[in-house]
């Protein structure tokens, strides 16, 4: 099962209950969710429960008048993906003022501290997660 690896930070309420179950992934009910770069199947594995609605893009769909007329209140893409890594994305949706909550997904990390650290203090503001998927650790 999907683990969060930090689900106590970030000034959302509601996702305080992820501590109690936290291989379970993340609650998205009644939320928008913009998964970037994932498939339907990647994101089933690793919800606890449906989004409102999911709206599925590429990175270089996102933009400032995209985010605007899809709302997104939570937005999940891998660690890294084909042609960015989970900074890139970052930097985008605070560009475009992005207030809700950045999930990354990825395989076992080694010090998955240390990259939780390295986006925060990258985008300062952001609320950003970890999903850690079961499988063999990224390198």
């Amino acid at each position: 099962m999907p683990q969060v690896d930090d689900p106590g930070v970030g000034p959302e309420p509601g996702f305080e209950a992820e501590a109690e179950q936290p291989e379970r992934g993340f609650d998205a009910t009644g939320r928008r969710l913009l998964a970037i770069d994932l498939s339907a199947g990647q994101i089933d594995l690793i919800m606890r429960s449906p989004p409102l609605a999911c709206i599925f893009a590429r990175l270089q769909q996102v933009t400032a008048e995209f985010l605007a007329q899809v709302a997104p209140d939570i937005v999940v893409a891998p660690l890294f993906g084909p042609d960015f890594d989970v900074l890139d994305l970052a930097e985008r949706l605070a560009a475009s003022g992005f207030g809700g909550r950045l999930i990354a997904v990825t395989a076992p990390l080694p010090r998955p501290e240390a990259v939780r650290a390295e986006v925060r203090d990258h985008v300062v503001g952001l609320s950003f997660d970890l999903v850690l998927m079961p499988g063999e650790p990224a390198g």
